[in-house]
Formats: C-alpha cells, sequence, structure tokens
C-alpha cells in the first residue's frame, strides 16, 4: 500500500512538472503584448539590422510613450488585432525571403484571409529593408503589406524602402514615417555602436595550394578599449581600394593625387581620401566635389570567430576569386593589400537572432569554408562559459565541410585540435576527397537518427556559412529528414539558428 501510494504521489508530481514545463515553452513560444501600449513595433531581422531600427524607435518612444518591440514570428493575428498602431520593420534575405525570425508570418495573413478576419482597426507602417542589386527589392517587404492591405488594416503611410542600409550614414529621422511624431534632435542621437580602429595582427592561409577558393584567418586587436561581442555577432568591415588601383585611376583621370584635401574635420591627400571612395570607370566630376558625391565603399559583414574573453578578434574569409580572375574587393584587402600592422575599420553588430539562450543544451554546429567562423565563436564561448566560470556546458558536435582531407593541412589541424580539447563529436566531409564528393547534408541524412536523438535531448542546430550551395541544402535536407513542423518549431524555440550570407 505504501509503495502504491509512493508512485502516485510520484506520478502527480510528474504530471505538475509537464504542465509547468509546457507552460514554459509556451510563454517561449509567445512574448506577452501589453494590450494597451498605444504603438507596438514589430522587427524581422537575419543579420540586425532592422532590430537596430526597431530599437532605436523604441527608445525614442519610451521618452512618452509604451511600446513593445519583438520579433514577426512572435506576433500572432490575435495579438496585432489588440493593437492599435504598429510598426513593421522588415528586411529582405536572400532571393526575396523572409528573414527566418518573420517567414511564419506570411502563413498566418493567409490563414486569417482564408477565415475571413478582417483587422479594419489595426493603423500600420512598414519600413522595408533590402538591396536593389537583387531583382526582389524588399520581396518581404510588399508582401507583408498586401497581406495587411488584404485584411483591411489601415496604412497610416507609404511603404518605406531603404537600399543598402547604412546606420552611421542614414539620418535616422529620414526613414521613419512621420506619424510617429518623434523628436527628430533626440533620436538623431540615439546611435548604435560606433566603429573602432582595428589593427591586422595576424594572417594565416588555412588551406594553401587548394586552388583559387583560399580560407584565411585574419586577428583583430582593438585601439584602445576591447568593445564587447557575443558568439554570433558580426563585424562591418570598411575595405580599402589597393594603392595600385587608386594610382592608375588618378592617372586616367588627371587628378593630382598630391593634392590635401579637407573634408569632415579632417585633412589629408586625395589619394588617401580614395581609397574607401568607389571610383567610376567615367568620372566628370570636379575635384573640388570628389568627397562630397563619390559614395564609401560599401562594408562588408563578416561572422566573428572569437569571443571578446580572447582578447583577439578573429575572423575566417575566403578570398573570392571572380569569373575575370580578380579577387573580392573586401576579402582581397583583407587577405593581400592590408599589411601586418595596419589599421582596419570596423564596427561590431550585435545580431540577437544568432545568440544561444542557453548554453548547457547540446549543440549541433553544421558550416562549411567560411562558415567556420560563426561555428568556432559558439565553441569558444562554451569553452569559456565551462573553464573560467566554471559553468556546465551542452556536449558539442561540429559538422563542417571544406575541400580537401589533407592531415597537414593547418585547417585540417585546426579541426583536430578542437576534437582533442573542446568538442566532443567531429563529423567532416571533403568535396576533393579521393573517391566521390561528399558534402555536410550527406552527414545529415546518413546521421539523421542520431541528430534527432540529439534534438530529443534539448538540442540546438546552428547553421554557418553560405547560403547559396551549403545554407539551402542544409536547409532542405531538414525538412526531408525531420518535417517543415518540427523544423518551423525548433526556430520558434530559437533552437534552429542559421548565420548564412
Amino acid at each position: 500500500m505504501e509503495s502504491l501510494y509512493i508512485m502516485v504521489t510520484a506520478i502527480v508530481a510528474w504530471l505538475i512538472l509537464c504542465v509547468v514545463m509546457w507552460r514554459l515553452h509556451r510563454a517561449k513560444q509567445h512574448i506577452n503584448i501589453a494590450t494597451d501600449a498605444s504603438v507596438l513595433i514589430v522587427y524581422s531581422s537575419q543579420t540586425g539590422n532592422a532590430l537596430t531600427i526597431a530599437n532605436r524607435c523604441a527608445q525614442a518612444l519610451n521618452l512618452s510613450e509604451m511600446s513593445d518591440v519583438l520579433p514577426l514570428n512572435n506576433l500572432s493575428i490575435e495579438h496585432l488585432s489588440r493593437i492599435k498602431k504598429v510598426l513593421f520593420v522588415l528586411s529582405t534575405y536572400g532571393d526575396g525571403e523572409a528573414p527566418d525570425n518573420g517567414n511564419l508570418f506570411n502563413d498566418r495573413l493567409t490563414q486569417a484571409l482564408d477565415e475571413s478576419i478582417t483587422l479594419e482597426q489595426v493603423n500600420y507602417s512598414v519600413i522595408a529593408l533590402g538591396d536593389s542589386s537583387y531583382p526582389d527589392f524588399c520581396a518581404f517587404g510588399h508582401q507583408v503589406n498586401n497581406g495587411l492591405k488584404a485584411l483591411k488594416a489601415q496604412p497610416l503611410s507609404e511603404l518605406i524602402t531603404l537600399d543598402n542600409y547604412d546606420e552611421e550614414t542614414t539620418r535616422f529621422s529620414d526613414i521613419i514615417p512621420a506619424w510617429l511624431d518623434l523628436n527628430n534632435t533626440q533620436i538623431d542621437k540615439t546611435q548604435g555602436n560606433s566603429s573602432y580602429n582595428w589593427q591586422l595582427v595576424e594572417r594565416e592561409v588555412l588551406n594553401p595550394n587548394c586552388g583559387d577558393e583560399l580560407l584565411v584567418k585574419i586577428g583583430l586587436k582593438c585601439l584602445g578599449a576591447t568593445p564587447i561581442w557575443q558568439a554570433g555577432d558580426l563585424i562591418d568591415i570598411q575595405p580599402r581600394n589597393s594603392v595600385e588601383i587608386v594610382e592608375n585611376w588618378l592617372l586616367k583621370h588627371v587628378f593630382d593625387g598630391s593634392l590635401w584635401l579637407a573634408h569632415q574635420g579632417h585633412q589629408q591627400p586625395l589619394s588617401a581620401w580614395l581609397l574607401e571612395r568607389e571610383l567610376p570607370e567615367k568620372c566628370y566630376i570636379p575635384v573640388s566635389d570628389l568627397l562630397t558625391q563619390l559614395p564609401y565603399l560599401a562594408k562588408r559583414s563578416y561572422s566573428i570567430a572569437s569571443v571578446t574573453e580572447n582578447k583577439q578578434l578573429e575572423l575566417i574569409i575566403r578570398l573570392l576569386q571572380k569569373d575575370d580572375k580578380s579577387f573580392g574587393l573586401a576579402s582581397s584587402f583583407l587577405s593581400h593589400h592590408c599589411k601586418i600592422g595596419e589599421l582596419i575599420e570596423g564596427k561590431i553588430r550585435s545580431v540577437k537572432a544568432h545568440h544561444i539562450i542557453n548554453n548547457t543544451q547540446p549543440i549541433i554546429l553544421i558550416g562549411s569554408g567560411s562558415g567556420l567562423a560563426g561555428l568556432k565563436a559558439q565553441i569558444a564561448a562554451r569553452t569559456y562559459a565551462q573553464q573560467s566560470l566554471n559553468e556546465n556546458i551542452g556536449a558539442m558536435w561540429l559538422i563542417y565541410g571544406e575541400r580537401r582531407n589533407d592531415s597537414q593541412l593547418p585547417i585540417n589541424q585546426h579541426l583536430f585540435s578542437l576534437k582533442d580539447t573542446q568538442i566532443d563529436k567531429l563529423s567532416c566531409t571533403y568535396s576533393q576527397g579521393n573517391n566521390y564528393p561528399k558534402y555536410v547534408q550527406d552527414i545529415l541524412v546518413a546521421d539523421q537518427y542520431i541528430i534527432k536523438k540529439w534534438l530529443d535531448e534539448g538540442a540546438i542546430i546552428y547553421v554557418c556559412g553560405c547560403l547559396s550551395g551549403m545554407g539551402e541544402s542544409v536547409h532542405q535536407t531538414l525538412i526531408d529528414t525531420l518535417g517543415q513542423k518540427t523544423l518551423d518549431d525548433l526556430q520558434q524555440e530559437q533552437r534552429y539558428i542559421r548565420d548564412v550570407y
């Protein structure tokens, strides 16, 4: 009788625990929204720009109004219907796609339309971020805007589109809808992180003699106080033209590169100014107007391969070679033109969507090529938590693909070192193997039952690398092996994270 009582008590306790865990799970999926908020700010962001804009609006609004900021995937139609005014800040990603933290919302709009739901009481504006060099410029912003109109929501402004948004060069008060009624002086003072000067202190080719796509490890030291970043964050690097390119351009257009010019409180020779400027094939601009009319070279974003506690910011970049045998501007600058000891301008960009919430959960790290950078940062973060903070960390499984399996290559020696000292399981594939090409998605298929077991134990999947090719193939393979609903649920729980570019 006593044993029966103990068994019943245990069952009841287990049921109570299940209910508590279910409620915690639901709380993770649906962030509470203050129903009396006059403004709700919703973002969908892959690399952090849309989130930055949303947060800056929130900071300004908090001076006089109550507001919430949340990812688009956490917004249900029911929640949306309770809010008076909504600002959507939406990035377009890849080939006209939604970012990972917003890709579930269009289905909700479609379902609401099928169910004849209307949102006549909702007033909204959409700020859409994109890149006009792609054919579907701001496609996701347009999709959400059209879906809201179909549900009879009331637009408070025309769709605002931002092309290659740059926080440092964009006047913030010029890109927000007028109805927000923000203090322009105050909001333009609400800046994000500043750029820092980084000294190039280390450069190593990780796969020498491996063809035309070399991997290069870059080490940077910050001059002054080192900024703080987390695993998953990016750095925006300001590239520079080579001295040779600038000299040839000056000679072709008959400009005197030694001419000293003052601009924005600084003075230096014209040739120095042009290192960071776009140099058009034909130029009819007078020398006095060059610095105001020639735009800066576009910044290049890189996944950081280290954590602040390492005392050095590391990158792993692919030296991109084009069809005409020339090299990519930013990768050639970091790999060749910039000399050891020279300074590089770079700005840390916090990407909340890439941050791991709980390091005690197991993690499956998947990537190839330069994607090793983001994976290394996650490994470094957990290693620091374990060794320096005495925290318990979850098991780590690295699934990684590169070109050749030569054990003497620095890249492979580094992988073996990780296996010996930091990670629990290593699975490598090589596209130029002895027998036949093999890719990371092949491991996902072969080991799908082990992956499912890790996921049942609470594992996180973290993917880093090129979206085209590896990123798309891994995503489709996970859909095929796990199912779309499982992958959506993992994404909603922030257990499927993609740092792809």
